[in-house]
């Protein structure tokens, strides 16, 4: 693909135009994205500039491309009464990123979602067991765990560890003749360790184990290569660091899994024929392609964004991209290890164990907090500064991601800011 890149950008434009829609003819230039600076690029996103968001494993600021694609597919739905129509060009572009066939994927609104029809698709028992971590977000765990509850399957959790040697060690030595699923994150919302994904893969692979990955945070933070990984499934979204639209999402499911995948809800897309006029009445069986998870009427609009923002992505270039969040996510650690022992690095430091989001807890202050994590989070916000804390499965840590369209004296802010808060 012939990369494009932005007149206002190239000329030095740092302030967006008031309406992008009526000014998008201005948009792209012969400029190469890869020429231009990462500050240059912040002025893609309408941030208002006395904020500071740290927190884009929760969501990604939405740029100009993505929201005018959308506005522009509401407007011609709305002025030629155009129903959109399912023609697979999302799955195409995404297949084309991620390295797989466009069958294998279907259109979800979010992990949360991929991640239930993967659970209840998957062929269980009672007393077959699912082997997880103690890392997991509610959306990656509540469908397995509410399937224990309902039918009798077994969730056994394992403690992450920095090493990816001892996490595969512990994966191993948790699996039994009963193991049947191993459901673990790519890259955990807690941490955001990198997790040795591929070769989880290859353990469940080489005995006879289902392998499910939760995958919300990779896709637009570093590369993703699904045939590399060789899951059998694998659940991710575009509204995190992929910058789509809030509320999309999207669900891999492997050619040969397929058959044996359950589906209990099925629609318009999930078969090709029905006929209600027969006696009994008449349901062709479902496609056999992953689409036929995304039944019923879709978001056209929503879809149209979600392209953008692959195109975007792919013109500025995923190794580059890549680059620049582990660059900023290494900023934030050495600025974190500055205090020594007044706080607790949970992130490790590892090149093939880190990317964007990092994870830490204040250990020490001189002044006195009941909650000093979450407090700080708080304390933050009012200054400013968005983050998350994490206090789920009792990690009670805080977040920091950090994207492209951040720079290093936004971690500078930051740490002012936590400077100031521990006295």
């Amino acid at each position: 693909m012939k990369r494009k890149s932005f007149l206002g950008l190239a000329a030095g434009l740092v302030i967006a135009p008031k309406s992008w829609a009526e000014s998008n003819h201005l948009f792209y230039e012969n400029n190469d994205l890869d020429l231009i600076s990462w500050n240059s690029l912040r002025s893609l996103f309408p941030l208002k500039h006395d904020r500071i968001f740290l927190n884009n494993g929760t969501m990604g600021i939405t740029p100009y491309p993505v929201i005018n694609a959308v506005q522009k597919s509401l407007t011609h739905i709305a002025e030629n009464a155009s129903y959109p129509h399912h023609d697979h060009e999302l799955e195409k572009k995404l297949a084309e990123i991620i390295g797989c066939d466009f069958k294998e994927i279907g259109i979800t609104k979010n992990v949360s979602e991929g991640i239930n029809h993967i659970a209840w698709g998957v062929p269980l028992k009672k007393g077959d067991e699912v082997l997880m971590t103690t890392h997991e977000h509610v959306g990656g765990c509540a469908a397995w765990l509410q399937r224990a509850r309902l039918e009798g399957i077994v969730i056994k959790t394992i403690p992450l560890d920095p090493s990816n040697e001892e996490i595969l060690q512990r994966i191993s030595d948790n699996i039994n003749n009963k193991t049947r699923v191993i459901a673990v994150p790519h890259i955990p919302c807690t941490i955001g360790q990198v997790l040795p994904v591929k070769e989880i893969c290859a353990l469940a692979r080489d005995k006879g184990i289902i392998s499910c990955i939760d995958g919300a945070h990779p896709l637009g933070m570093i590369e993703l290569n699904l045939k590399d990984i060789d899951c059998d499934y694998y659940a991710g979204c575009f509204h995190k660091w992929m910058l789509g639209p809030i509320g999309s999402g999207w669900v891999y499911m492997k050619q040969e899994r397929l058959k044996e995948t359950n589906i209990t809800h099925v629609a318009a897309y999930s078969v090709n024929a029905f006929n209600m006029s027969k006696n009994p009445p008449f349901l062709d069986e479902v496609i056999n392609e992953t689409s036929r998870y995304s039944y019923g009427t879709f978001n056209g609009p929503q879809q149209k964004g979600c392209v953008a923002a692959l195109e975007l992505y792919q013109n500025i270039g995923p190794k580059r991209i890549e680059s620049r969040v582990k660059e900023l996510g290494k900023y934030v650690q050495s600025k974190l290890l500055e205090l020594n022992d007044q706080i607790e690095l949970l992130t490790p430091t590892a090149d093939n164990s880190r990317g964007g989001q990092n994870g830490f807890r204040i250990l020490k202050s001189n002044k006195k907090y009941e909650k000093i994590n979450s407090e700080f989070v708080q304390y933050a916000r009012k200054n400013g500064v968005i983050l998350r804390y994490v206090g789920e499965n009792d990690i009670d840590c805080i977040r920091v991601s950090t994207h492209y369209y951040n720079n290093e004296s936004d971690v500078d802010q930051m740490m002012n800011l936590l400077h100031e808060y521990m006295g």
